[in-house]
């Protein structure tokens, strides 16, 4: 019985990048051995087990056999017999076959280490093209160093895969997982170009990139992520992402039907519906802040909900101020500055309202006292 360190850890170890998860492959074992040791069973279809201590992953070494269509349609073998190296041909890419045993002996027998020197991702056997998933960890491994390019021959099989319609057999749950970790990493713009580059964005998310001229711009916003790579959360960035067609200006009437089948197509929040909705309807006002006038300003701000809920305002402020150089309509730095202005101190505004007022006339003494404030703030 022998242990290896696998996959992600080991890459990223090479690579200088910090690494949360842990996997492990054991050779020369058994079930029943690895529940004698104390080791925990959670996996279904093959052998996968939880450390006694650490609670990390544990799987004994396997082969797998393409047996029916889709992501699930395989058949997995495990034995003592199987080596570390049969283990390692089943995996995706080349930087992703190398092993680490618990002396610190690194194992790579696909030639991964001269392919991380290189900057190359390359799939390690033909078997890359029986999971489709494959398509878009490759885009997203392109997403950890710009210099990373994909092997002539892998992109090939990329986009024979995309031809085949595998890649719609993916569970939504993938899909996104995939995708956000992509636009988490240093240069999300790599990942939408290879998706972009191979024709795997309508098939992972039906209608999200209806002509290939938006291309551009898809990886053009993943240059604005990157610049700002702090700024939005992982949600915000995934709207961003479902609203290009929107900046774009390609759906015209039928914009709202179509953004709200990418909300539910990809199960996006019901705070994340609102924000869309807000984006759609008020992106002219907030293009135009400086020019409204002090009612439509504060207006606007009371459709943004922002009195109860002034994180959001300003999360879609952040949102704009990313993608001001992509779409030039865009509500500006400035204007964003401007109108943050004016959002803090209407908020921080102490007013008291009678008791013996009704509601429907606390509500309006409370919106003309900020409307007083909001012009004298324009004024100054």
């Amino acid at each position: 019985m022998k242990i290896y360190l696998v996959g992600g850890a080991v890459r990223d170890k090479l690579m200088g990048i910090s690494s949360k998860d842990r996997d492990y492959v054991v050779v020369g074992s058994t079930p029943e051995e690895m529940i004698k040791l104390g080791y925990k069973p959670i996996g279904k279809n093959f052998p996968v087990f939880l450390h006694p201590k650490t609670n990390e992953e544990y799987a004994l070494a396997r082969t797998e056999k393409k047996v029916s269509k889709g992501y699930h349609g395989f058949k997995f073998f495990t034995s003592p017999k199987v080596t570390l190296e049969e283990d390692l041909k089943r995996r995706d890419i080349t930087i992703n076959a190398i092993a680490e045993d618990e002396d610190g002996t690194i194992y790579d027998p696909y030639n991964g280490l001269e392919d991380i020197k290189n900057k190359v991702i390359r799939h390690v056997s033909d078997a890359f093209i029986e999971d489709p998933l494959r398509v878009l960890r490759v885009a997203r491994f392109a997403a950890l160093d710009d210099k990373f390019t994909v092997q002539k021959e892998t992109l090939v099989l990329m986009k024979k895969l995309v031809a085949s319609g595998e890649l719609k057999s993916l569970s939504v749950e993938r899909i996104v997982g995939e995708i956000t970790k992509g636009l988490e990493a240093k240069h999300p713009d790599r990942m939408l170009f290879f998706l972009c580059d191979c024709d795997a964005l309508n098939e992972i998310v039906p209608g999200l990139n209806p002509i290939r001229n938006l291309s551009w711009q898809f990886i053009q916003l993943g240059e604005a992520i990157k610049a700002n790579p702090k700024l939005l959360t992982t949600e915000s960035k995934l709207i961003l992402l479902l609203l290009v067609p929107f900046f774009g200006d390609y759906y015209g009437t039928d914009i709202v039907e179509h953004q709200e089948r990418l909300l539910k197509y990809l199960r996006m929040s019901n705070q994340s519906h609102k924000i869309v909705k807000s984006i759609r309807d008020e992106e002219s006002n907030l293009n135009n802040f400086n020019s409204l006038s002090a009612e439509d300003k504060l207006d606007c701000l009371y459709r943004l909900d922002f009195f109860r809920r002034p994180n959001i305002t300003f999360e879609i402020l952040d949102m704009f101020s990313v993608v001001a150089k992509v779409f030039k309509k865009i509500v500006s730095a400035d204007q964003k500055l401007l109108l943050e202005i004016f959002a803090k101190e209407l908020n921080e505004l102490k007013i008291e309202v009678s008791p013996s007022n009704s509601n429907e006339k606390n509500k309006e003494f409370i919106y003309q006292k900020r409307l007083f404030t909001l012009k004298k703030l324009v004024s100054n």
